[in-house]
């Protein structure tokens, strides 16, 4: 059986590996776009602050895709499917597939600011954009981030460790930083911190417009009519799946390319996983999610048996503006009905240096926050996962200094 993966991030290795594990005899080709073999996004965030080289960016050894038996085709853009006769077309050439899995990810999403295209203002992707973003930087002293989730917040960081003295500010046209992944009183928490180490975080601050003569943004004008002079732009405001092949090819998208729970998408030899893959009306767009797709595809492309894709816990253990954040599961259940049953249960330490937020229902702990601590993140994490009850530490869940362990 022949294989092919378009895509050679998270999703699209992993796949690749898992189809090798369990099959010796497949011919498993991947083709990228990009020149370099698979390295982890947030690695980029390392790159940038000068923490590593490039040759350190990769996550296996050259000699990876050759042992494993993996036939890797670097810049190679897959321009069409053909679903018909089973082919791929890459540039002149044509390549068929008895199965093909779609691992082809999402791209930054620029918002149609007034004042666009500037050659100054960047999105964070791949290594070639971190590169550029790195060069700008060295030229500049007033840095705008636009976007305070997570990637802003990782840029922001990111470009205050590699390049000290410039000055930095984060906008956010939410009421809050990190709208996924915080609830509003811990985003103030993490917003004081931000402050504290001299980076600038406006919330509700919507962007309008990117003034200046020519191609270079000299400053972001707002709608509330504020204006802040920069020399660079990094905008980071989600991403979008790519859709294009899917979409030429006949499949059924909506976000993104709709599966079933085989990740199987509406033609039957093509699979779809990761950020381009939608299922149950919703695109993950997180790595641990991509991964999990990718194992259980793995097996359903070679016929196998395995279980079935019925959705991942969001998670997200993070280090944020060198800050340790932890969201599992619910951890916005503000946002629910009163009649939904949910019950928040919240813990601050005196010096606001830790804060831990746990949402109950049924009995059961069904998300948590817990932000400038990791000590207890793996059995918070193990309770949710295996809906534990939590009757008999209920009462000590506001207490800072109880210890899951």
């Amino acid at each position: 059986m022949k294989v092919i993966i378009v895509g050679n991030n998270a999703a699209g290795t992993t796949a690749a590996k898992g189809t090798r594990d369990a099959s010796q005899e497949a011919e498993i080709e991947i083709f990228t776009e990009e020149p370099v073999p698979y390295y982890p996004r947030p690695k980029l965030i390392d790159f940038i602050a000068g923490a590593i080289d490039e040759k350190d960016i990769l996550f296996n050894p050259v000699d990876w895709y050759e042992k494993n038996r993996l036939t890797l085709h670097l810049s190679s853009r897959v321009d069409r499917v053909d679903v018909a006769s089973k082919k791929v077309l890459v540039g002149a050439d044509w390549h068929t597939y008895d199965r093909l899995v779609l691992a082809n990810g999402s791209s930054a999403f620029l918002p149609p600011f007034k004042g666009l295209p500037k050659e100054n203002v960047f999105t964070l992707r791949t290594l070639d954009d971190a590169k550029r973003i790195r060069k700008a930087a060295a030229g500049s002293k007033r840095v705008v981030v636009i976007g305070g989730g997570l990637l802003g917040l990782e840029t922001a960081r990111a470009l205050a460790t590699g390049f000290p003295g410039r000055d930095i500010t984060i906008l956010e046209y939410a009421e809050h930083l990190l709208m996924r992944q915080l609830d509003h009183e811990g985003a103030g928490i993490l917003q004081d911190w931000i402050a504290e180490v001299g980076t600038k975080v406006l919330a509700k601050a919507e962007t309008e417009e990117l003034l200046g003569d020519g191609d270079v943004a000299t400053a972001v004008k707002l709608k509330d009519g504020r204006v802040l002079e920069c020399d660079m732009v990094v905008v980071s405001a989600g991403a979008r799946s790519n859709l294009r092949l899917a979409k030429e090819a006949g499949l059924d998208v909506n976000r993104g390319v709709i599966v079933d729970s085989s990740l199987r998408t509406s033609e039957e030899d093509i699979y779809a996983i990761g950020d381009v893959a939608e299922y149950g009306g919703r695109v993950w767009g997180m790595i641990p999610p991509a991964q999990d797709q990718a194992r259980i595809a793995a097996k359903k492309v070679l016929g196998l048996e395995g279980p079935d894709y019925t959705g991942t816990i969001p998670s997200n253990i993070l280090k944020v503006m060198g800050i340790d954040l932890t969201s599992i599961g619910t951890v916005r259940s503000e946002h629910e009905t009163p009649e939904a049953g949910f019950e928040e249960i919240r813990a601050v330490t005196p010096d606001r240096k830790v804060y831990k937020k746990f949402v109950l229902k049924d009995g059961k702990m069904i998300g948590a926050i817990l932000l400038g601590t990791k000590k207890e993140t793996g059995k918070v994490a193990k309770m949710i996962k295996e809906g534990a009850p939590v009757e008999n530490i209920r009462d000590r869940l506001s207490d800072p200094g109880f210890d899951f362990r």
